[in-house]
């Protein structure tokens, strides 16, 4: 039998985490304080162990996987990914038209991603900051 990795249950979390899903499930669109809870539990398994998670790092395959998957589960990640190829095959461009395209799409995009994820990063280590016990 397969070993299951365990995921620490919201009860478990400290009260500003539980506080900020339950503000994400009235305030965010619908998916996104799922997305966040699966996000905040895998940050909980994974920075004890190796720290902060960096976007421009190699060998973080398992943790791309993740997101990747919280994204489709929650984010509707796969509706948006056909959404682009479909509009991209309507366009109809030679192949190397649309590889063009799609490098510089996705440039646009991972720069856009690592701006948002370091502004996250701030918020949250300085949520922890100014929220963290005396």
């Amino acid at each position: 039998m397969a070993h299951r990795r365990s995921r620490p249950s919201t009860l478990d979390w400290p009260p500003t985490l539980r506080l900020l899903i339950r503000s994400a499930e009235v305030e965010c669109p619908s998916g996104h304080a799922a997305a966040l809870r699966e996000l905040t539990a895998l940050a909980l398994r994974k920075v004890p162990a190796r720290g902060i998670f960096d976007p421009a790092a190699r060998g973080e395959d398992e943790v791309f996987t993740a997101i990747e998957a919280v994204a489709s589960a929650h984010l509707q990640m796969a509706r948006a990914r056909q959404t682009w190829r479909t509009a991209l095959a309507a366009a109809s461009l030679t192949l190397e038209r649309r590889d063009d395209i799609e490098r510089a799409a996705l440039h646009v995009q991972t720069v856009s991603d690592t701006a948002y994820f370091y502004a996250g990063l701030a918020f949250g280590l300085a949520s922890a900051f100014v929220y963290r016990a005396d």
